[in-house]
């Protein structure tokens, strides 16, 4: 998956949608506009090494367990804990 950073602008209140959100689950503003290839990040929340790594692991985990056949919103639920105990070598604000 490529990661796309994105204006607030176009991104709204959303920090990262990526193109395998099921068809019920995507943003009518975004329907038909992501790729399934692509992750769009904000780019005010894709700045520090900190906010990538969180970010990442986050699509990464919610994607490998959608793979899995689990829901989206609960593949973004256990993604969302998961992301909490991410640990960034070299990052010491965590």
């Amino acid at each position: 998956m490529r990661i796309v950073p994105k204006s607030k602008h176009v991104m709204g209140s959303y920090i990262a949608l990526h193109g395998r959100l099921p068809p019920k689950e995507m943003p009518k503003q975004f329907e038909g506009k992501i790729p399934r290839n692509e992750i769009w990040v904000r780019k005010d929340k894709w700045k520090t090494e900190k906010d990538k790594v969180k970010l990442k692991t986050h699509e990464d985990v919610e994607l490998h367990l959608m793979k899995l056949g689990l829901p989206y919103k609960k593949a973004h639920k256990i993604a969302n804990e998961f992301e909490k105990h991410v640990h960034v070598r070299g990052v010491h604000s965590l």
